[in-house]
């Protein structure tokens, strides 16, 4: 088992664990959707927000739901129409948006992706005690809520 390098404190030691896992996460699942889908991980997680909202969603929306900016996602976006994954069509609710749209195909890589992911996940997960697993979760989600706090300006 890794051991993180010697800290100043636990917070320093959570940030550091934290960003790690969260790079090794993305490098493994980019290799899994290169390799399953020949997909990046950013352009299969644009195709499963959309797939996961009900209706159209603007690529601000999808932006906003995937912490990304709107350039990032604009260019995976136009990706997705060239390769026939989604249609974007003018916004029912406003002129300057545009609404993006999951094709047959579309839908159809997610739910390879989302099968890839679940057989992958179930590699890995039996390795964390799920209570452990919950208690990461609840963890991280209290330190994002107040990190997130403290950053809109709300002490």
């Amino acid at each position: 088992m890794d051991t993180p390098p010697p800290m100043p404190d636990d917070l320093a030691t959570f940030w550091y664990l934290t960003r790690r896992v969260a790079g090794l996460m993305d490098r493994n699942g980019e290799a899994l959707f290169q390799r399953e889908l020949g997909i990046s991980l950013a352009q299969f997680l644009v195709l499963s927000v959309i797939d996961a909202h009900p209706g159209p969603l603007s690529q601000q929306q999808v932006a906003d739901r995937l912490g990304l900016t709107k350039g990032t996602v604009s260019r995976q976006i136009d990706n997705a129409v060239s390769a026939g994954l989604v249609t974007v069509q003018p916004s029912p609710h406003s002129r300057r948006e545009n609404a993006v749209v999951l094709t047959a195909a579309g839908t159809d890589l997610v739910r390879r992706g989302d099968t890839a992911f679940h057989r992958d996940r179930a590699a890995i997960l039996p390795l964390v005690d799920p209570d452990d697993m919950g208690a990461a979760i609840r963890v991280l989600a209290t330190v994002n809520n107040a990190l997130s706090t403290q950053r809109d300006g709300h002490h």
